[in-house]
């Protein structure tokens, strides 16, 4: 690679020896730890991306937040990322004006480079501009996918690698977005299905494998869920059958992590972590579709699960906390971490928003892990993750004070009714600063009713 000065250097190999292996999260990624390499080497606008990434994550590392601060703008390693970041933008406009149409293996270029792009607005805690990386990647995914899906020749990164990438940047996305957001958002498409599994054994192929039938599986469940929504009551026996298809393949997926947990106990080698990893995302994916839903329930006049099986929602996040916290240092001194893969964020927040309000335990014990160490893992910024979680907790306290018509705090936690429970916590970003966000929390109550709930405004 032709580098042309120390810093591009430094920056280059801080990211190749150690910013891939916090970027690919618990298991391992082609992406991350061959492609993108390789691929810097025959195109320039990548290699730009990821000495900037380079340098912006060396700038990271050396802080002590989950995001690195405004007041940080200054810094050498930021001023000499964003001009990498330019370069990479010269280097793709030299490429678009080159035709109208790019060619195959230009759009898996610009959807690496966005892929990097998002990632360095989500070190900088710029979410609406990651976000909106995030979906001119997804949107040129979508369009070759409408082209067909033969491989694109000379390009090193394989769109099924990527495919991997969007997918759980999409999860990511679709947890933190409002409902006008949502309807906006256009999503990974289900054009390409993932394989069947089938039986395997424990290496990082087969864990690999597992993740994507996972990731497939989250995503079309979340839409599926929010069609619902907006479908008539004529269509129950297509929802009903719908449903009933993604219960089955969860329990294939289950199954088949199953066995691999069972062969690696007879394994040399540790897999303890990814198949930790692979619990935890197996675990949430359960609690989405095995939870009760009212709402479908009334609707379309039939029982969730109409497999038999009931999900007890304390022991299922009691079990979820114990992967969580298997995921996480003790160290709360080392350096903060940043993976564009989930891992425990998301999981801790559905913990600490959703487990019975008898069981302020596991909450508060969620939102503890996720102060515990700074942590940023793709969109979900731990530190400003707990903050939420704490006004969650204190304005259902507040409520419940007032309903009980309790004019002083007794001192000790009270069981929050269950239609005073916060259940929507929406984000509406500045238009001018997307380190700052509107926050709207609405109980059962408010929705059902209408009200407006409370907002208050973050800056992290």
């Amino acid at each position: 690679m032709r580098l042309k000065t120390e810093q591009e250097k430094s920056s280059f190999e801080f990211f190749a020896v150690y910013s891939n292996v916090q970027l690919r999260g618990f298991l391992d990624s082609p992406f991350w730890q061959r492609e993108i390499l390789q691929a810097a080497y025959q195109n320039e606008a990548i290699q730009h991306c990821i000495i900037a990434l380079g340098a912006m994550h060396r700038r990271f590392h050396e802080g002590s937040n989950s995001h690195i601060n405004e007041a940080d703008v200054t810094d050498e390693y930021l001023q000499f990322a964003l001009r990498q970041s330019n370069q990479a933008i010269q280097e793709i406009m030299k490429t678009s004006s080159a035709g109208p149409q790019e060619a195959r293996p230009d759009k898996v270029t610009l959807m690496v480079c966005a892929i990097l792009f998002s990632s360095m607005a989500c070190l900088q805690g710029h979410q609406r501009e990651g976000l909106l990386h995030l979906q001119s990647g997804i949107k040129m995914l979508n369009e070759l996918d409408r082209e067909g899906t033969e491989k694109p020749e000379s390009h090193p990164v394989d769109v099924e690698s990527l495919r991997s990438i969007f997918l759980g940047l999409d999860i990511q996305a679709h947890s933190i977005m409002n409902g006008d957001a949502r309807a906006r958002w256009e999503s990974v498409s289900r054009t390409v299905q993932p394989k069947v599994l089938e039986p395997m054994d424990v290496e990082s192929d087969a864990l690999l494998a597992i993740e994507r039938y996972f990731q497939a599986l989250f995503s079309h469940a979340l839409s599926f869920l929010q069609d619902t929504i907006h479908r008539s009551t004529e269509e129950r026996d297509d929802v009903y059958h719908g449903y009933v298809r993604l219960l089955r393949r969860l329990d294939h997926g289950t199954d088949t992590l199953q066995m691999l947990c069972a062969k690696s106990t007879q394994s040399k080698s540790d897999d303890s972590q990814p198949l930790t990893a692979l619990q935890l995302l197996q675990s949430q994916l359960e609690y989405v579709l095995r939870s009760p839903r009212q709402s479908l329930e009334r609707k379309f006049e039939f029982v969730v699960d109409p497999t038999g099986k009931k999900l007890d929602i304390a022991s299922h996040f009691t079990r979820m906390l114990d992967l969580a916290s298997k995921l996480l240092p003790n160290n709360p001194k080392l350096p903060p971490v940043f993976t564009t893969a989930s891992g425990p964020l998301q999981a801790l927040w559905l913990i600490a928003t959703r487990a019975p309000s008898d069981r302020l335990d596991l909450r508060k014990r969620a939102a503890a892990l996720m102060r515990s160490c700074p942590r940023r893992e793709g969109f979900w910024d731990g530190s400003v993750a707990s903050s939420l979680i704490d006004q969650v907790m204190k304005i259902e306290q507040e409520s419940t004070r007032e309903e009980f018509g309790l004019s002083e705090d007794p001192g000790y936690d009270l069981i929050v009714p269950e239609d005073l429970r916060i259940i929507n916590v929406a984000l509406s970003y500045d238009e001018e600063d997307d380190r700052k966000a509107q926050i709207n929390f609405r109980s059962g109550r408010d929705m059902a009713q209408r009200t407006p709930g409370r907002d208050t405004m973050v800056t992290w």
